[in-house]
Parts: structure tokens; sequence; C-alpha cells
């Protein structure tokens, strides 16, 4: 079984446990005006990540994970539809991240990560072998990039964490502080001095700009994603039994007052300071700047899927792609756009 494979059939145990233990049932909230919906367009591989600079200006990524397949998905926004992009062949891919200065990058199975140029996709230099995976992908600047992830392999690597000045090459960073027997999902941060690192067990790394600082959330429970505003709130996600939402302090992590909710997979703090986490059975919560959560009355066609990331350029512009993780296809993109926009899936 790929590392892929594993770590799908993970996440669709997230659905499983979403569908017995979440009391705050997403059927239960006050439908949102103009939430999210599907777009039409059937897809084959699952969409794992999203990455917006701006409303006409969105990148989803994916790939199929069933055992045995193999192949990725890279897809662009442009005020006008979601269209597919000719891309090297290859794994599928879990994260996108966009650099400020026109380059795009995604990361993803057999450690590889891609960055467009010149409206190209090639591959860059991360010295990692098929064992890993990179689950995450971010930067403070064009030149202060990271990424990180680990593998579900046996003798894979665990605790990557990787570096680069935005010249196509990646560094191993080894450090104490990161863990050397927990795979890391995701890297986000406020300023290229505080930056955050999260993973399994509850395990968080900071970066302070000179020294990485390990942490432990108040439940030792898988973290998949963090986020924040450099004004606003930093909150990470997870939960295996049920969702799970830490805040962090700035000097430690506290529990969100979130309870009862499906496994989450996603979170992301809009510039207002509002927030929204989603997750299995097509979970969608929304935290008001107060810090209320609260469950969204999502559309039903949602259900059936784990929504994995969510982005937003505004509440009303916000974008969640996920898919069947259980069978490793069949992907989702789902909008709060009107009108929703058409998906051409051929690759051009």
């Amino acid at each position: 079984m790929t590392a892929g494979a594993r770590l799908s059939l993970l996440l669709g145990l997230l659905a499983l446990a979403g569908c017995d233990g979440a009391s705050a049932d997403p059927d239960a909230g006050a439908p949102v005006p103009g939430d999210l919906r599907p777009l039409d367009g059937a897809l084959g591989p699952v969409v794992l990540g999203v990455f917006g600079t701006a409303a006409d200006d969105v990148w989803f990524v994916g790939g199929l994970l069933a055992p045995g397949a193999r192949g990725r998905f890279i897809a662009h926004f442009d005020g006008r539809e979601v269209r597919a992009e000719a891309v090297p062949d290859g794994p599928a891919l879990w994260w996108v991240f966009g650099d400020g200065a026109g380059r795009v990058r995604a990361a993803g199975e057999e450690g590889q990560i891609l960055v467009r140029e010149a409206d190209v996709w090639r591959e860059e230099q991360t010295g990692l072998d098929e064992k890993a995976v990179l689950w995450g992908l971010w930067g403070a600047a064009p030149d202060d990039l990271w990424a990180v992830g680990g593998s579900v392999r046996r003798g894979g690597p665990k605790g990557v964490v990787l570096r680069s000045a935005g010249d196509g090459a990646w560094r191993r960073v080894d450090d104490p502080a990161l863990p050397d027997d927990l795979n890391l999902y995701k890297v986000w941060g406020r300023a290229p001095g505080d930056v955050h690192l999260v993973g399994e067990g509850g395990v968080t790394v900071r970066w302070d700009g000179e020294t990485f600082t390990r942490h432990v959330a108040p439940v030792p429970d898988l973290l998949f994603t963090v986020h924040g505003r450099a004004a606003g709130p930093v909150l990470a996600v997870g939960g295996l039994d049920e969702g799970r939402v830490v805040r962090w302090t700035g000097e430690a992590w506290v529990d969100d007052g979130l309870t009862g909710a499906a496994p989450l997979n996603g979170v992301f703090v809009h510039a207002d300071g509002t927030a929204r986490a989603v997750g299995a059975t097509g979970a969608v919560f929304d935290r008001d700047r107060d810090g209320t959560w609260r469950a969204v009355r999502a559309e039903r066609a949602l259900a059936p899927f784990t929504l994995h990331a969510v982005w937003g350029a505004t509440p009303g512009e916000t974008w969640a792609v996920g898919g069947d993780l259980n069978a490793g296809r069949g992907g989702l993109i789902a909008t709060a756009r009107r009108p929703l926009p058409p998906v051409v899936v051929e690759t051009p």
C-alpha cells in the first residue's frame, strides 16, 4: 500500500468516526446565504489543497490515492472557470502555496515539490525518496519557504522539515526540538520569526527566527492544519474521534471551545478575524470574532465527502475541497461564490 493510500485510509476513518460521534450536526445550524455548494463536473482525483492570492486567482491540487493508482491534479480559477492545468506525470499533491512573486508551488507524495513559472510546472530538488510525503507548504517570503511532512511507510522519514531560499533547492532541517517519531502535517506563520508546525500526537513546534521550541496541545491528538492572522487568532484543527480546535495564546496552545464536531482537517482565518473549519461528513463550522463556534447548515450534497482544506478571499468567496477519501478518488470542489463557475477538467 502506498503512503497516500494509507493516509487516505486514515482520513477515511476520520469520516467514519464523524458519522457516529458528532453531536454538533451541521444541519442544526442556521443557513448562511450563499454558502458552500459543490461545483458541477466529475473529478476523478480527490482535491486536497486550495490556495489563492485573490478572489480571481485560486489554485487547487490533489490526485489519485487509491491503491495502485497514480496521477496528480492541479487546477486554477481565474474568476470565470476552474480549469485543469497540464502537469508532469507523477503522484498526488497534498498542498499548494503562492509565494507572492508570481510562483506557485505544490507539494505531495514521494517527497516532491513542483513550481510553476512562465506557465510551466517543473520539479524542484528536495533530496527525499519515494517513502516521504510532504503534507504542508508555506512561505514567509519568496526567499523564505517551508515544507513539512513524514511518512506512513515502514522505514520512511518522520518529522520532515525542509527550507528553501526560493532558488529551487530544498535542504533538510535537523533540530532536537523536531520530532523524529511523528509526522508533521502543516506549517504556517505570522512572520519569518513566528512560524508554527503541527502534526501527530498534538505536537507543535514554533520557530522564533532563531530557535525551535516544542509545545504540546491540550489533547494529544492529531493536528492537521494551522492558520491565522497577524492581528487575529492562530488556530489549529484536527482530531480522530471528534474534531479538535486549539488556539495559540502567544505562549501556549489552549482549547478553543468547539466540542462535538466531526473530525476536522482544514481551517482558514479571514482578514476580519472570523474563521471557518471543515472536516469529515461535509462538516462546516464558523467562528465569529468573539470566538464562538457554530455549525453551518451545509449542502446535503457535501455530506458523503470529507472536506480536506478551505480558503477564502472573503467569507463570501470561500472555497473548500475534498472528496471520497475512503476510495482515494472522487474529488470535490465547493464554493460560496455565486454564480457557480464551470469546471473544465480536460487537460489543455
